[in-house]
């Protein structure tokens, strides 16, 4: 199995400096791409030297550590300085002809057996790497925002992905004090169609009786959690959340698992450039009106969740992990099923199928299932 010493990574905005700050906090090398000299130096300076120094103030991190990260961390423009890495984890913007360029170039660049992989949150991996020799050693490594805090990493095997690789990745994953999830190559892999799917149905109410406030105070209380699906939207970007969504209807709804629809509200709301509005006026406390979208919710979210295991895109198991550990919701969406019950769960994914929202898993088509083996 091949030893992962030092990490390339190209693109060093937001996600990739955070995933390069990781790595080197926990002792690799790093050398990042950028496409200019310019870039180099900015990114440097604002990414790794300005955050490391807000943390030495915060007395998160002594001075002498600080030098230690900061040695590990060189800057490229050139794809042929990545040659010397074990390992080069692609973090560039969304766009699909840019992401297999780039790995085109990478395959060109550095040697056969160097690990490919992409932090795409939604394309295909396999697609991504189309053009690389020996897809071997190519797969996904899935970062969650913030990077360099939230603890969760998917590891998403493509077809070609080999054994070595895979168990290269996970060992990676851990050193980086990461909890790993295996994840098979699936239009957003396991997390994202669960979330891109809840903020969708939860936006799709916005307007006459539900305001933001509202929506945020159902999605805190449908959940269990402190900060609700509209202010983790803001968080994300909504620029972020609507390419997601749209991505994600394009991939699969028309599929037979079927997908919600883009909401007009997240489209207007992204066109505007300005982020939702949480203190938008009182929340409506009418039980009935909240009950119609908390039932929606949760069936959608219990529906979307059934379909990836049925499809063995991930294992129950990881996909409860996955989910707690990522969005910091405090039960997974089968645990949820088990405490109300599976009847009151089939009730509400057929909600959920009656709205249009997705179609009905399999484990809901017939008698009422047993619970779920957690």
């Amino acid at each position: 199995m091949k030893e992962i010493k030092t990490v390339g990574i190209v693109g060093f905005g937001v996600m990739g400096a955070a995933i390069g700050l990781n790595a080197a906090g926990a002792g690799y090398k790093v050398v990042y791409k950028e496409l200019n000299d310019e870039l180099v130096k900015s990114m440097y300076d604002r990414w790794v030297v300005k955050a490391l120094k807000k943390r030495v103030e915060k007395g998160k991190l002594s001075q002498e550590q600080m030098d230690q990260v900061t040695a590990r961390i060189n800057g490229t423009t050139k794809y042929e300085d990545l040659a010397g890495c074990d390992l080069v984890i692609e973090a560039a913007v969304e766009k699909m002809d840019l992401k297999i360029q780039i790995f085109e170039d990478l395959s060109r660049a550095c040697p056969q057996d160097t690990i490919l992989v992409s932090n795409t949150s939604t394309f295909l991996i396999e697609k991504l790497m189309a053009k690389v020799e020996n897809p071997a050693r190519t797969a996904g490594l899935h970062y969650f925002f913030p990077a360099n805090v939230n603890r969760l990493v998917e590891v998403i095997r493509q077809k070609a992905t080999s054994d070595d690789t895979y168990q290269a990745l996970m060992d990676f994953a851990a050193k980086n004090g990461k909890v790993a999830i295996t994840v098979k190559d699936f239009p957003g892999f396991a997390i994202n169609p669960v979330f891109i799917a809840s903020y969708m149905v939860l936006d799709s109410f916005y307007g006459d009786q539900y305001n933001v406030a509202t929506l945020e105070s159902i999605s805190q209380e449908a959940l269990g959690v402190r900060f609700g699906i509209m202010w983790v939207q803001n968080g994300s970007g909504l620029g972020t959340c609507y390419h997601a969504g749209v991505s994600m209807v394009e991939y699969l709804r028309e599929s037979d698992m079927g997908y919600p629809a883009m909401p007009e509200a997240l489209k207007a709301q992204f066109e505007s450039g300005q982020p939702w509005n949480l203190e938008d006026g009182p929340v409506n406390e009418d039980a009935a009106a909240r009950a119609k979208v908390k039932e929606r919710l949760l069936g959608t979210i219990f529906a979307v969740s059934t379909h990836l295991i049925e499809k063995e895109v991930v294992s129950l198991k990881d996909l409860e992990l996955g989910i707690c550990t990522a969005l910091a919701w405090p039960k997974g969406p089968f645990a949820m099923m088990n405490d109300m019950g599976l009847e009151e769960a089939q009730r509400l994914v057929k909600v959920a199928v009656d709205a249009g929202d997705i179609k009905l898993p399999k484990a809901f088509s017939g008698a009422v299932p047993e619970p779920w083996p957690l």
